[in-house]
């Protein structure tokens, strides 16, 4: 079974499962004791275990890790890269979200939210990033809060801001640190949006040289690439790089981007 058609399955399977039952939670506190809970009881700032015998100061935990049934974070991973990006979304909205309530309490959480932006990104839901980064800045996690800045980086160069995006990137101390490809791309954005066509072609070199099998960020490079030389005024090899993007993507919107692309340059669909 192919694993889009088995995940969906989860999915559809899963919506009897819409209830406290669905997850568990293993909470450590700073003493380094855990202890397991089928349910989170906070009353005030004390969370009970479900016999009411264990309470701690929720100042106190240390981890609270979410295990969710038929749900983990090696799902998110092979779902969003194998592009089931709607299907990623409605299992996180069935899981993660109806208990993002303890998402200021150190955990896992931002780890799915993190999956939560991306996918989010990619389909082109706005709305559903702004909230996701504002429960990662819940979070007061740095690393969660700079990869939420970089992902509104590129929803700011998408809608034409790039001297806003610019700004926010430099407030990110170590891009390179979170994601290197990701870094070299928003780069290559911003000197192309301000027509230093040879920077630019040096990020993108950059990323395919040392980052070629980045599964998130290899075809958008190509496809930056192919912008580069046609707004440099070489159509003929922006619709050579297009053609990449037509073979090596098919079925997908860098497949059309390139099929545009070669359109634009050479009259040719490339079909």
């Amino acid at each position: 079974m192919k694993l889009k058609s088995a995940l969906l399955i989860v999915s559809v399977g899963a919506v009897s499962l819409v209830s406290a039952q669905q997850y568990a939670a293993q909470v450590t506190v700073q003493s380094g004791n855990s202890f397991v809970v089928k349910h989170l009881n906070i009353e005030g700032k004390r969370l009970y275990s479900d016999d009411r015998k264990v309470s701690t100061s929720t100042d106190m935990i240390k981890d609270l890790e979410f295990r969710f049934t038929g749900f983990d974070l090696g799902i998110c991973q092979r779902m969003f890269f194998a592009g089931d990006y709607a299907a990623l979304e409605e299992l996180m909205d069935r899981y993660v979200m109806p208990v993002t309530q303890y998402v200021n309490i150190p955990g896992n959480l931002g780890k799915y939210l993190i999956w939560m932006l991306r996918t989010q990104y990619w389909t082109e839901n706005r709305a559903g990033m702004l909230r996701t980064i504002q429960l990662l800045e819940q979070t007061n996690t740095p690393d969660y809060m700079d990869a939420a800045n970089l992902y509104l980086c590129l929803q700011m160069l998408d809608s034409g801001k790039a001297d806003e995006a610019k700004v926010l990137f430099e407030k990110v101390e170590t891009p390179d640190r979170l994601s290197a490809a990701m870094a070299g791309y928003l780069r290559g954005r911003f000197a192309l949006a301000a027509g230093d066509y040879r920077e630019a072609m040096r990020h993108v070199a950059e990323v395919i040289a040392f980052h070629g099998r980045d599964p998130e960020w290899m075809a958008p490079t190509t496809a930056l690439e192919a912008q580069i030389y046609q707004f440099a005024g070489q159509p003929a090899k922006a619709a050579l790089v297009a053609e990449e993007l037509v073979l090596a993507y098919p079925g997908s919107r860098w497949s059309d981007l390139g099929k545009q692309i070669q359109q634009e340059t050479t009259g040719n669909r490339g079909e």
